[in-house]
């Protein structure tokens, strides 16, 4: 039996106690839990076999079923024992200790501990799928002793204390402060931005050369984007548009998409710049520091073209937030279809 890890395949070793046991299997391919069989009876507390299938449960009561397999299961991957819906919803037969968890650490025979909930007998017979697993990644945590706990908007309230009905708090409070970071976020990718020294579409002089304002800039600059990525609070990167390391400068050699008459957004590897996506990337990668995108957020102030889109589709990023009605291109589909979540910041909110 296999699990994917990370895109890479993972083997659980399973064997069988006996020959006549079942290895758990998948339903379907889109399923990800691993359905279980009956396959004996056990005492519930010394788990040793007391005897064969069939059995009949009465209801209010309950028995422990070894599945007939045990497992090797390499670390941190935890086992999860979940019931299956059908015989809940169908015989009111539920899992006593729903979930169970088998740990990496145990080699004894797995059980399922069934009870019935309903009101008429329930036979279990053998190789009757009984409860599914689920595998998945654990983090083991540090627990670290303080005199002080950070505030929440809760505090101690245990069980109830949110209510049934009336108006959450912590909805609203969650998505002001995701809008507070996302601004923050966003006012340092325009700024990123101002670094931009594309040139297409700018005032030239008299004498041919391009004019800048009192500050520097170019005058009538259009095309200046900007990209910073974070993750855990933290900007790891930032990149804008402008000429790829060995090319000339535009601002000297006039702007070679202009010369070749290339319509905006087309043909965009006739171009000396490279995206500000491609920037950021590019630091991340030369800055030995060993930042991931993974879990990301990036931000960026105009709608990713399509080949930065299929980029930013394979890196694992949690969230894109672009600037809203800036140079809208035909790249926020490609990231939605690759399961990333899309947000939008007004320019009317910075």
């Amino acid at each position: 039996m296999k699990i994917i890890k990370g895109g890479e395949k993972m083997k659980i070793f399973v064997q069988k106690i006996k020959p006549d046991a079942q290895i758990p299997e998948r339903a379907s391919n889109g399923t990800v839990g691993y359905d279980v069989y009956a396959f004996r009876v056990m005492d519930k507390k010394n788990r040793k076999p007391i005897d064969e299938l069939p059995f009949v449960l009465e209801p209010g009561e309950s028995v422990l079923i070894g599945i007939g397999v045990t497992f090797a299961i390499p670390w941190p991957i935890q086992c999860e024992v979940r019931p299956r819906s059908g015989l809940a919803s169908k015989y009111d037969i539920e899992l006593s200790n729903s979930p169970g968890t088998i740990d990496p650490d145990f080699r004894g025979e797995a059980g399922i501990l069934l009870r019935n909930r309903g009101q008429k007998q329930f036979k279990i017979e053998k190789g009757m799928r009984i409860a599914q697993l689920i595998f998945s990644e654990v983090q083991i945590p540090i627990l670290e002793q303080v005199n002080e706990l950070p505030k929440t908007l809760r505090g101690t309230g245990g069980f109830g204390s949110t209510g049934l009905k009336e108006i959450k708090e912590g909805t609203e409070e969650y998505e002001r402060q995701i809008q507070q970071q996302d601004i923050f976020y966003m006012k340092m990718a325009i700024a990123a931005s101002m670094r931009s020294n594309c040139v297409r579409g700018c005032q030239k002089g008299p004498d041919g050369q391009y004019l800048r304002d009192e500050k520097g800039y170019f005058i009538g600059q259009t095309r200046c984007f900007g990209c910073v990525i974070v993750k855990d609070d933290n900007v790891v990167s930032y990149g804008f548009n402008a000429q790829a390391p060995g090319q000339p400068l535009c601002s000297q050699v006039g702007c070679l998409r202009e010369q070749e008459n290339i319509p905006s957004g087309s043909q965009i590897e006739r171009c000396r710049a490279i995206h500000a996506e491609w920037m950021a990337l590019n630091k991340m990668l030369i800055s030995g520091v060993g930042s991931s995108t993974k879990n990301a957020t990036i931000y960026v102030t105009s709608e990713p073209c399509e080949v930065c889109a299929k980029i930013i589709a394979g890196l694992g990023i949690e969230n894109l937030v672009v600037l809203e009605d800036v140079y809208p291109q035909n790249g926020i589909q490609i990231v939605k279809a690759a399961g990333i979540s899309v947000r939008f910041v007004k320019k009317e909110m910075l």
